[in-house]
């Protein structure tokens, strides 16, 4: 009897060994024949999805022939100008690749975009109020960059360099390389940059009985080195699994000249003069690992994802100062000497693991899941009075701080269909919060302990193929950055330090938005009210000259606008793309006599326009303009400013070799000046970035089909990539 069932097993193995084999091949061919058909059909530039904006970058002639960057510009809701992204109505946005968060920030996130090209790019995904799947953390919006299918057993690559000239000069070089063969894909790329910029700052304090006007000169150096590897394997025909890491080495060095003139407020005569020199060398180092897992449950789309994430975070500073006061006829004010040395070191940690669940139904599409993560946070600071020529100790400005959060989250949400036209999604996030912050030096302790709910709530009605209006609705959370939370102070003169909060909350934003899509035309009305808001201060006292920079919880606001962006092209030749913002901002104060409640009518105006040059598309010219009216910043007013760009792109050698030249805030007029009253004394921030130059970037790109060996068995399992 064993023999017999041993056979039949053996005959039941032999043939679904047969049928898969006969269905790869079967797959194979029907695979081949797919990939030789040309699609005619073209989507919409613009479409509207039940949670998102959906801008079709391969329909777009301004995008083509760049990088991400110049298919994010031409994206409606999001602005980038000088290597800074942003999305309107929002304080802050996260970046994904194919669904996946990038754990890169700052010129890192540029230079990894800027090695991403526009042409590998299906579609980017604007996602102005995230769904219950995604953290609930910041008053932010996420872009989701989707790529193309890779091309199978190929091996392909670019090399970029850019030369940035303004009064100085900035430097970088990347490499990007891609392999995919077999149920193998490797991506990586490697980018390094140095160079200098000169960033100015004025700050203008108006005291009853004199003003403080305060100059400062910086020379920023860059020394940066960055990477990410990745690699996928298709495991099994429903497994897929994979890891990235990602790496990032600055150096940064600021030398600054602060000179401080002090006048009489009511001879406006110069009364003394404070003078400060710094340099400030900093060391930070930033390794991020990902392991995950896609797994289909079925062949109805049910599917399991499986993430986990470490970070460390590294930096030490070294910050050496001086300052020497002297009186209307340049002399020295006698002790008047002041020299120290402020060190700096911090070490975060931080692991997460992610559980998300896909799973359609007949009645509706469901998605639920989980995620942990555990932070921790050391850092510490000493500070050494040099003045006397020794290093002495001073235990009153030196700190040791632990910090330590737990976040558990559970999400749940559902996508239904009510009619062909009707579409309605609900969703529910709880996250758990424990934090714990030590201040070893001053013994003191803070402790919190908080639930909070995030409802989500979509609907979009589809009025015919090209109009289609929707209403969504969420709940959001940011909590305090880990610096804003050390109470250690941190001085950048003799008279100014900042200061971190141990008892700051985290603050609630409600957003609603109303959207409207017609074609290549997109409109929006949008609602965000923001409780317990914290922002930095800095207390000033009529009869001190000491600068205090703390965060404080003591605002609400309410911030409502009018969004609208078109697009339009003309013989293929030229195309536009536009957007007018009009908004209005309302800060409510707790401690008026300390900081007033301010409002402020605004809006914002920016165009794009690429102009085809040449019958085969290879030489384009672009001109961007962007004017912001007077607008708020937090509890800061801010002045009015404008940018105009300049562009020139040319492809060369089969668009293998691509040459950029940009000439960046050509009239030098992004200037901005930050305002605030403090205990009725006027504070006044000007800041100019050092933005205006002109950059030159040149790209190379190879690669090609790999030589593959038969091989008895199809590729079939390489159809999906990771989303």
């Amino acid at each position: 009897m064993a023999k017999i069932l041993l056979g039949i097993m053996l005959m039941i193995s032999f043939f679904s060994s047969a049928q898969e084999e006969k269905k790869d091949t079967i797959n194979e061919i029907l695979e081949n024949q797919i990939q030789e058909v040309e699609i005619k059909s073209k989507k919409k530039l613009v479409e509207r999805k039940i949670d998102r904006l959906v801008f079709n970058v391969e329909n777009s002639i301004s995008a083509t022939g760049g990088d991400a960057l110049d298919a994010l510009k031409v994206t409606p809701g999001i602005r980038v100008q000088n290597d800074q992204i942003s999305m309107i109505g929002k304080n802050s946005m996260g970046i994904m690749i194919n669904d996946k968060l990038i754990q890169l920030s700052g010129d890192d996130l540029m230079n990894y975009l800027k090695n991403l090209k526009s042409d590998d790019i299906k579609k980017i995904e604007v996602i102005t109020n995230p769904p219950a799947k995604y953290e609930a953390e910041g008053n932010s919006g996420l872009v989701n960059i989707i790529l193309k299918t890779a091309k199978k057993e190929t091996f392909s690559g670019s090399f970029r360099n850019v030369l940035s000239q303004s009064s100085k000069s900035i430097g970088s070089s990347g490499l990007s390389l891609n392999y995919q063969k077999s149920k193998t894909t490797i991506t990586t790329s490697i980018n390094y940059s140095n160079g200098i910029t000169v960033p100015y700052q004025e700050y203008k304090l108006t005291y009853p009985t004199y003003l403080w006007i305060e100059k400062n000169n910086k020379t920023s150096y860059t020394d940066n080195l960055s990477g990410n590897l990745t690699i996928d394997y298709r495991l099994t025909n429903k497994t897929k699994i994979g890891s990235s890491y990602s790496f990032s080495n600055s150096n940064p060095l600021i030398k600054a000249q602060n000179n401080s003139q002090i006048y009489n407020q009511s001879t406006m005569v110069l009364d003394s003069l404070i003078k400060n020199n710094s340099r400030l060398e900093l060391d930070r180092n930033t390794n991020a690992i990902n392991i995950f897992s896609i797994t289909e449950i079925d062949t109805l789309g049910k599917k399991m994802n499986f993430d986990f994430d470490y970070l460390n975070f590294k930096s030490n500073s070294n910050n050496h100062f001086s300052s020497i006061s002297y009186d209307a006829n340049n002399i020295m004010t006698p002790n008047s000497r002041f020299i120290a040395n402020n060190l700096g070191g911090q070490n975060i940690n931080i692991y997460t693991a992610k559980l998300d669940f896909e799973f359609p139904t007949n009645w509706a599409n469901f998605n639920f899941g989980s995620k942990l993560s555990f932070i921790k946070n050391s850092s510490d600071v000493s500070f050494y009075d040099l003045t006397s020529g020794n290093q002495v100790y001073d235990t009153t400005k030196s700190n040791n701080f632990e910090y330590k959060e737990n976040i558990q989250a559970l999400y749940i949400s559902g996508n239904k269909k009510l009619t062909n036209s009707l579409e309605v999604q609900l969703g529910l996030r709880a996250e758990n919060t424990q934090t714990n912050g030590l201040s070893q030096t001053l013994q003191k302790e803070t402790k919190n302990n908080y639930l909070q709910l995030f409802p989500t709530f979509f609907v979009n009605y589809l009025i015919n193929d090209y109009k289609s209006l929707s209403f969504n609705y969420n709940r959001r959370i940011e909590r305090p950055s880990y610096s804003d939370l050390n109470p250690f102070r941190l001085y950048t003169t003799s008279f100014n330090y900042s200061e971190g909060n141990p008892f700051l909350a985290p603050s609630i934003t409600n957003n609603f938005e109303l959207s409207y899509n017609y074609k290549n035309s997109y409109s929006s009305f949008y609602v965000n009210y923001l409780e317990n808001g914290f922002d930095q201060v800095t207390y000033v006292e009529p009869n001190s000259i000491i600068q205090r920079v703390i965060p404080n919880n003591f605002f609400n606001q309410i911030n409502y606008g009018l969004f609208q962006s078109y697009s339009f092209t003309i013989k293929d030749i030229w195309e536009n793309n536009s957007d007018i913002s009009v908004f209005y901002f309302k800060t409510n104060s707790s401690i008026e006599n300390v900081v007033p409640s301010i409002s402020a009518w605004s809006g914002s105006l920016n165009t794009q326009n690429t102009i085809i040059i040449d019958k085969d598309k290879n030489y384009k010219v672009e001109l961007g303009f962007m004017y912001q009216l007077p607008s708020l910043a937090g509890s800061y007013k801010l002045s009015s400013f404008y940018q105009v760009n300049l562009g020139f792109k040319a492809n060369f050698v089969k668009n293998k070799l691509q040459l950029s030249v940009n000439a960046i805030d050509i009239f030098k007029t992004n200037k901005q000046i930050f305002t605030q009253f403090v205990n009725n004394i006027k504070q006044e921030n000007y800041d100019y970035a050092d933005i205006r130059r002109i950059r030159v970037s040149l790209t190379y790109n190879f690669g090609g089909k790999l030589s593959i060996e038969k091989k008895e068995n199809g590729n079939t399992e390489e159809k999906d990539r990771i989303k």
